[in-house]
């Protein structure tokens, strides 16, 4: 056990030296480092001796307990009060408490009383003393690697995954990140849908090559944060106090698209001020990105008479019932979703052919990454595309729904045996991605539905079909299996394991552990070296 410091203070010699002799200080967790006979005494010894707790009587003379409270205070010293007074100094003893005292022990001391209020006060300097040095081992961390920590840190903000508050407390521990005049502008940057489409196997490198090209472009020149989005496209988070930042960003886009002949997809925020400002760019931009994509623009700045978000959600709602309906092979739920996205689409002709050419691109990636997709349909998409410039937008809506009727006809007698063959690839590859990830604490059906390019909520249904198990108790299962393994194999620490597995609370780890062997961590790697 860790002693604390411990002053003791008292007028009377003889109360003193009882006090002193007659308790085992060091079994309740303390060692006394200095005395004192009289309130002037006792100033003078907190402030050399510096104590966790000091343990004083009330009534002293000239310069009572309480007097050598508020002088401490004055010091701003961190230290316990214990005070003593005898029934007569109720008076003294609620001021005392007014003052902060830890706690009052009334004389003639009782021993269970002074163990009891004793352990409290160790314990909460103990939690006082971990917590500071929780924080100087995070301040150090952040500011020994403030770029890497702040990058995390800005993302899961703008993710919704941590408060403004809390980012606020985080780059206030870093000096002169964010100074007067400076400004943020976000760019969102992708390539092309129906890239991704018609060149598959190209998609991958040239996204990768894109994204290596802006990094090696823009280091030398702007601050920056980066990072994937969860729905796949990169974010660029661009600091400067330049007022022709935009221009260059839009400038550096045009020139990737035109010199590397690379299907950029981008969208390029205004520039806000300050801290605030990283969230009032990234949500401009990503606003803006539903536009881009579903025009194909190379730079899509925000022009004056672009101010309405709304129709971008309820558009982005609206495709998502389609595709899911399509999905579940749903006639009926079709038909709803396919209403709800005409409503939904923007007064201007040209934007509405746009977007439901976006639908289209969207469906046919579908079919083509699952089931469904037979020679005739092809053939209809095909003429659908051909034709495009022709069609007018009520002529584009009555194609497209033909089209999508068409889609569930054909997935519904392939439903069997098609969509068995192809979820057995398919959740090949998740398992064996979640094998491998298995020591990601963040591990989810989310990040695992993404690597395989499918919906969650779709996933997770099939999963199930397919294991006979939610998602959730399986990456359970292998986690403790691994951790059965390692507890079996070797000599690795419960806090080693708990890492390999993915779940960092060793309490939690060992319950989960108990709750589906019957057994502790410890006891099963007991049994383990028996035999």
């Amino acid at each position: 056990m860790k002693l604390l410091k411990l002053v003791v203070v008292d007028d009377e010699p003889i109360l003193l030296q009882g006090l002193l002799k007659t308790y085992d200080w060091g079994s309740m967790g303390f060692e006394v480092v200095g005395t004192a006979q009289s309130g002037e005494q006792a100033i003078q010894v907190i402030k050399e001796k510096k104590p966790h707790v000091v343990l004083t009587d009330i009534r002293m003379k000239q310069i009572s307990g309480l007097m050598v409270m508020e002088e401490i205070q004055k010091e701003d010293m961190d230290c316990l009060f214990i005070v003593l007074s005898a029934y007569r100094d109720f008076e003294y003893a609620r001021q005392a408490c007014e003052l902060g005292a830890f706690a009052y022990l009334l004389k003639p001391i009782e021993d269970d009383k002074l163990q009891e209020t004793m352990e409290n006060a160790y314990k909460n300097c103990m939690a006082q003393i971990e917590n500071v040095q929780r924080i100087e081992s995070w301040e150090k961390m952040v500011k020994k690697d403030s770029d890497s920590f702040l990058q995390v840190i800005v993302q899961k903000y703008l993710q919704k995954k941590i408060t403004y508050e809390k980012m606020e407390q985080v780059f206030a521990t870093v000096d002169d990140v964010i100074r007067d005049g400076d400004r943020f502008i976000t760019l969102c940057v992708d390539i092309d849908l129906t890239y991704k489409i018609t060149n598959s196997l190209d998609y991958e490198a040239t996204k990768l090559s894109l994204i290596r090209y802006l990094e090696q472009v823009m280091n030398g020149k702007y601050f920056f944060w980066h990072f994937e989005s969860e729905e796949g496209y990169f974010v660029f988070l661009v600091k400067t106090s330049k007022n022709d930042t935009v221009k260059e960003l839009k400038l550096l886009m045009e020139h990737i698209k035109e010199e590397q002949n690379c299907p950029v997809v981008a969208s390029i925020s205004k520039p806000y001020k300050g801290m605030k400002g990283i969230g009032r760019s990234y949500e401009e931009a990503e606003k803006l990105f539903g536009l881009a994509s579903a025009s194909g623009a190379s730079a899509f700045t925000m022009p004056e008479e672009i101010e309405e978000s709304e129709e971008r959600t309820d558009f982005e709602d609206a495709e998502l019932l389609i595709v899911n309906a399509i999905r579940k092979n749903d006639e009926k739920e079709l038909k709803k979703a396919f209403v709800h996205f005409i409503y939904n689409l923007p007064e201007a002709e040209e934007m509405q052919c746009q977007l439901l050419h976006k639908l289209m691109l969207r469906v046919e990636f579908l079919l083509k990454g699952s089931y469904g997709m037979v020679d005739s349909l092809r053939e209809q998409f095909r003429n659908y595309y051909s034709n495009i410039q022709n069609l007018s937008a009520a002529k584009s809506v009555d194609v497209c729904y033909r089209i999508l009727g068409s889609v569930i006809e054909e997935r519904k007698k392939h439903a069997g045996k098609d969509e068995t063959r192809y979820f057995k690839e398919y959740m090949s590859v998740a398992v064996g991605y979640i094998e491998e990830h298995l020591n990601d604490e963040n591990l989810s059906i989310v990040s695992v539905a993404t690597h395989i390019y499918l919906n969650p909520v779709y996933f997770g249904r099939v999963f199930k079909n397919t294991f006979h198990m939610t998602f959730k108790k399986y990456l359970l299962q292998q986690r403790i299996e691994r951790a059965k393994k390692l507890l079996s194999e070797g000599d690795e620490s419960i806090g080693s394991i708990c890492e390999q597995v993915g779940i960092s609370n060793p309490s939690y780890f060992s319950h989960l552990f108990k709750e589906s062997t019957g057994m502790l961590p410890s006891e099963y790697k007991r049994n383990c070296e028996k035999g």
